[in-house]
């Protein structure tokens, strides 16, 4: 594990962090395969440590907004001189300590614990799928998660969504809420913002023809159809969109990872 921490800090020519440009929703032969998108803005792309199990103790340092995440980033700086991007529990302010590893060595919000170790009803966040693969739950702003029970070699954690899902004891988790909880708050401010976000405009469907949408046409403002569908003829209000193979597979994998 120690080596490829030290690949990970010292990747890309001693940078962590790089310009990227989106795809723009299109194939590789430029051809729009996702409405709604374009270019947007070049964004500073920040490398992240998502494992965080190097049994240190590091101080938070500086807090940077990143255009790519809705939460804060902290650089931190452990006690062997290296340093990180990671992403910050809420109320966390440059010049606090953070310990990152398996051991309970700082009880404090945005250190790192298993699972086994957290007490019922915690709130945490930035949570393994599986032992030793990286953060991949609760990463976004303002979101947490709740272990509600404990078995002899899988919790149960409740997430925002309502999913309840068993995983290993040995999964690593951060104490605390993700930061800019307020995010949710925010206003553009005018249409421009979102196409920096790199969103395009939407055309509503009864604006539309026949052949482009089936609320389309008809002469002046015509009475709404019977049910509201999407421009492929999907019902979209009433109806789960969610497939139940497709929702049976997932509770399956969830099974087999716990």
């Amino acid at each position: 594990m120690v080596k490829y921490v030290n690949y990970f800090f010292f990747n890309i020519n001693n940078r962590l962090s790089f310009g990227i440009r989106p795809l723009s929703g299109r194939n590789f032969t430029g051809k729009i395969c996702v409405r709604h998108r374009i270019g947007g803005c070049k964004k500073n792309y920040y490398l992240i440590d998502f494992f965080r199990r190097l049994n240190m103790l590091g101080i938070v340092y500086k807090i940077v907004a990143s255009s790519i995440r809705t939460g804060f980033l902290g650089g931190v700086i452990y006690e062997n001189g290296l340093f990180s991007y990671i992403l910050l529990s809420e109320n966390i302010k440059p010049g606090d300590y953070v310990y990152s590893g398996v051991y309970n060595v700082l009880n404090n919000i945005g250190s790192t614990f298993l699972l086994k170790n957290i007490k019922l009803f915690t709130i945490i966040s930035n949570i393994e799928l599986y032992p030793n693969s990286g953060f991949s739950l609760i990463r976004a702003a303002g979101t947490s998660g709740v272990m509600t029970s404990f078995n002899k070699d899988t919790v149960l954690l409740k997430l925002k969504s309502g999913w309840n899902v068993k995983m290993s004891i040995y999964n690593l988790a951060v104490l605390g809420n993700v930061s800019n909880s307020k995010h949710k708050f925010d206003i553009l401010g005018k249409a421009g913002v979102k196409r920096y976000l790199g969103k395009r405009p939407e055309v509503r469907g009864v604006a539309m023809n026949p052949c482009d949408h089936p609320h389309g046409g008809g002469e002046g403002k015509k009475s709404p159809p019977s049910a509201q569908r999407s421009p492929w003829g999907w019902f979209t209000k009433g109806t789960p969109s969610l497939k139940k193979k497709h929702h049976l597979k997932k509770k399956e994998l969830y099974k087999s990872i716990s």
